[in-house]
């Protein structure tokens, strides 16, 4: 599990990363133009009509490659930017290859007609949806020149089997310190699979999300720190996010969860008053989604206030009629009409 990605060479082609180049205007249609009503003959040295239409058609499929290319680097991006690619990079691309592959099954057969010509190699729909990825991926993420698509797939299937291993399948590791632990040993063991460089350019901003709680962890229990001074380490962090990834941050992120992480900051400071609270929440996640987190923390106050009383007077009356004499048998005759009662009684 040592080898890493970098040292990897199983002699991928240049070819098979298609450039999305703009292609050139088709030619006027000698039929249907209705700007010209006279033409010259047919010079000796063109070509038949059928290689035209062949042209035509290869023009079509390269434009074809190009769509599905930028529609799988869009996706690519919104995945990547997540936190749990971090954890299972292959199952997540999976996923990607299973959705948006569509336009390549529905024009398989062209696509395969004029691969040699488009730089691919892929047997069908699935094979070549799955190299285009891989050579988008050659290029934003720079991978090594030979770098084979067979052992780039074997490695994020690796990582995804280390994770499950380290992390997703350890019911202890689920949270805390015994996730935190866990997974900077799967971070050590994946770095190993696939490379230093690699794996800094795949996984740096989804490891930066992972970890952010871990940061929130650290500011608050650091006495050494103010309030104040909490607040600008973690203002510190989501700003140089932003700059070293380029992107916004509350696009990757739940804005709330970015506006959770401040209110337990400023929670260091003594408990927080319902307008400090709320003005907190608008400043990292906007009024209208503050209005709406509000809204459904009071609905789920009111509920849990509701089944607090429901479960008190029910064992409450489920004592009185044991007390009454009746038996196991008959208080489960009884139970039903009675919690259907407390159902409506308390809006369950």
């Amino acid at each position: 599990m040592g080898t890493a990605l970098l040292g990897l060479a199983a002699g991928w082609p240049s070819a098979h990363s298609v450039a999305a180049a703009e292609a050139p205007p088709l030619p006027d249609d000698p039929v249907s133009s209705p700007a010209r009503t006279w033409r010259p003959a047919t010079p000796t040295w063109s070509a038949p009509a059928a290689s035209m239409n062949l042209d035509a058609r290869e023009l079509e499929s390269r434009m074809l490659v190009a769509k599905v290319r930028a529609s799988l680097g869009r996706s690519y991006e919104l995945a990547s930017s997540q936190g749990d690619f971090a954890l299972a990079p292959g199952h997540i691309l999976d996923g990607l290859l299973s959705r948006r592959c569509g336009l390549v099954r529905r024009h398989v057969e062209e696509l395969l007609a004029h691969r040699e010509r488009l730089g691919l190699s892929g047997a069908d729909a699935d094979g070549l949806c799955r190299e285009l990825l891989f050579s988008l991926l050659q290029e934003r993420l720079s991978l090594p020149e030979g770098t084979s698509q067979a052992r780039f797939w074997e490695s994020l299937a690796r990582v995804d089997e280390a994770s499950e291993r380290h992390v997703l399948g350890e019911a202890s590791t689920s949270r805390g310190e015994a996730f935190r632990a866990a997974y900077e040993r799967f971070r050590e063991e994946r770095q190993e699979i696939v490379g230093p460089d690699v794996e800094r350019r795949l996984f740096g901003l989804s490891d930066e999300l992972v970890r952010l709680p871990f940061l929130v962890d650290e500011l608050v229990s650091d006495s050494r720190l103010s309030p104040e001074q909490r607040m600008a380490a973690y203002e510190d962090a989501l700003q140089r996010i932003s700059r070293d990834y380029g992107v916004v941050l509350a696009s990757v992120v739940e804005p709330i969860e970015l506006a959770k992480n401040a209110l337990r900051l400023h929670g260091t400071a003594g408990a927080l008053g319902p307008a400090q609270q709320q003005a907190i929440l608008e400043r990292f996640a906007g009024s209208e989604t503050t209005r709406l987190y509000l809204e459904h923390q009071m609905e789920q106050q009111d509920r849990g206030e509701r089944l607090r009383a429901f479960n008190q007077e029910r064992a409450r009356l489920l004592e009185q009629l044991t007390r009454a004499g009746l038996t196991p048998e008959q208080l489960r005759e009884r139970m039903p009409a009675i919690d259907q009662q407390l159902f409506e009684k308390y809006h369950l």
